[in-house]
């Protein structure tokens, strides 16, 4: 997914959807509250989110890591996000929320830092203007890539207000992608370790094997599942 939520200068918004911020009782408008809180487990909640353009429908967040989070990022499996009290959402309007990991350095003169591209953490809506995202990246081959050996890295957080009939189907595709690659790299895996024992004996096209070849390579699986969980997705090369 191509999303772009890089900082732009902070423009007046003219899209009449636009997320309005309705200050407390008694506070003025320049000390109106930011629409959108995020926690990290273990750390504080974080509502520093900004306007990354002049149509007040998309926002950012970066945290450093380490920095802001101590804690490398593939073992961050959930994260809280929110809208604040005296938020309004637009009619028929709800929220998607996105994720980049991005290297703090490029480790290849003359090439940008190694980034993941946006990908979609979930949803919310005014119905249910709180949920718990369930990050995955502890099983995300492209991110373990970026963050390797403990690099210092950033995550982006973006948020797009979206209306609330493109929410159930971008956020459903995006499981089925997820899920579809995950059994991908799973099948990948048994075909490669089938075709190990291949005898060579059937002809082209076909594979012969040992009768209780899925036996040996599901205990295969297990023991190195227990050794590295993420085994299966980290690339072959």
């Amino acid at each position: 997914m191509n999303f772009d939520f890089s900082l732009q200068p902070n423009e007046a918004g003219t899209n009449s959807n636009a997320v309005t911020q309705v200050p407390p009782n008694g506070a003025s408008q320049h000390q109106s509250p930011q629409p959108f809180g995020i926690i990290v487990p273990g750390y504080a909640v974080r509502t520093n989110f900004v306007p990354v353009d002049s149509s007040g429908m998309k926002f950012g967040l970066t945290l450093t890591c380490p920095g802001d989070i101590a804690t490398p990022l593939a073992s961050v499996h959930e994260l809280v996000f929110f809208t604040l009290p005296n938020i309004p959402f637009p009619p028929n309007y709800g929220v998607l929320c996105y994720w980049q990991i991005t290297a703090a350095v490029s480790q290849t003169p003359d090439l940008p830092p190694p980034s993941t591209g946006f990908e979609l953490l979930g949803s919310i809506r005014p119905d249910r203007p709180s949920s718990v995202f369930h990050t995955g990246w502890s099983e995300h081959e492209q991110l373990l890539e970026v963050a390797q050996n403990n690099t210092p890295v950033t995550l982006t957080i973006g948020v797009s207000l979206e209306p609330l009939e493109n929410l159930q189907n971008i956020a459903g595709s995006s499981v089925s992608a997820s899920k579809l690659f995950v059994a991908q790299k799973i099948a990948s895996d048994l075909f490669n370790f089938m075709q190990s024992f291949d005898t060579g004996t059937g002809g082209a096209g076909q594979m012969v094997v040992p009768n209780n070849i899925f036996e040996r390579w599901f205990k295969r699986f297990e023991a190195r599942f227990q050794r590295d969980p993420n085994f299966f997705l980290k690339s072959e090369d």
